[in-house]
């Protein structure tokens, strides 16, 4: 079950309470599944939750009852399902029922998140949260587009119109506005397994960037490690450890010997320990020896 099957099983589960409620999602069920107007008599979906949603919805609300059909596999897909408007008379009722009411039979919250449910059920998609952060509504025609552009904007949230071909879709990108939307359409459920990943995600963008800071750090005292092994060989070439003056010889044969200890782990395996600070001076020491042996100033 993709995730949006699962979020649509969830909301087909919702029973609107209030006659208005119920007018409403009937309206975004039967508007964006084409079957207001548009010569559309029938819906099919891979969900048979939703046939049965829409065969009770135009028995409740519109007085037309017709059943549902499973209609036969095609190759590895699984079984399908339609609905379908009995006749022309039928199909007549099922218009009748809306004719007048577009205009304030969204007027109410209530109403709106019913609507918004009613057309995620036919026509919308939301992508695993694990993969990204997208919900897309497949209305059809500009006209559908325009209408629940206006409505989720009425609600507060901000949709993008696109055009793909000759179909005309709306999205809606990021995590809190797509767990707003949800929570409105009463997809709590749904909503948690967002949080859930985004938390998760969260945690883990604040791993890895703690893990590139460590990272960072190593790379920093790896290659700082290089250079001062590389100024103490020189002057070991050169007159070996007695040229060193006595005072850095320990921390210069410490060096060589791990060159990935930091300067805290150096400091405290001197002999005698000193501060961070101490070993950085006297490594700085070391190589500017050895720079001085490389480049000799004339006397």
């Amino acid at each position: 079950m993709t995730y949006s099957t699962m979020v649509k099983s969830e909301l087909c589960q919702i029973r609107p309470e209030r006659d208005c409620c119920r007018l409403a999602e009937a309206y975004g069920l039967l508007l964006y599944s084409r079957l207001l107007g548009e010569g559309h008599d029938s819906y099919a979906t891979e969900t048979k939750t939703i046939a049965d949603l829409m065969a009770q919805t135009m028995a409740s609300v519109c007085g037309v009852y017709t059943d549902v059909l499973t209609l036969a596999k095609t190759g590895s897909n699984g079984s399908r399902y339609m609905v379908k408007i009995p006749n022309a008379e039928q199909k007549k009722l099922i218009c009748a029922r809306f004719a007048g009411t577009s205009g304030g039979i969204l007027d109410n919250d209530c109403c709106v998140a019913a609507f918004l449910r009613g057309v995620f059920i036919v026509c919308g998609t939301v992508t695993e949260p694990s993969r990204d952060y997208h919900m897309e509504f497949l209305a059809g025609s500009e006209r559908r587009c325009d209408i629940l552009a206006d409505t989720i904007g009425r609600a507060g949230f901000k949709g993008h119109k696109l055009q793909r071909g000759d179909r005309w879709l709306l999205y809606i990108k990021g995590a809190d506005d797509i767990i707003s939307i949800m929570k409105k359409m009463g997809s709590l459920y749904s909503v948690q397994s967002i949080e859930q990943t985004r938390n998760v995600r969260g945690f883990r963008n604040n791993a890895n960037r703690v893990f590139n800071c460590d990272q960072a750090n190593i790379d920093r005292t790896l290659s700082a490690s290089e250079q001062q092994c590389a100024a103490i060989r020189r002057l070991i070439e050169k007159n070996g450890y007695a040229g060193i003056p006595p005072e850095l010889r320990e921390i210069a044969r410490l060096r060589l010997e791990n060159p990935e200890m930091t300067l805290r782990e150096l400091s405290e395996s001197l002999s005698r320990p000193i501060t961070r600070s101490g070993v950085n001076h006297r490594l700085k020491k070391l190589m500017e020896l050895a720079e001085e042996t490389q480049n000799p100033t004339n006397g």
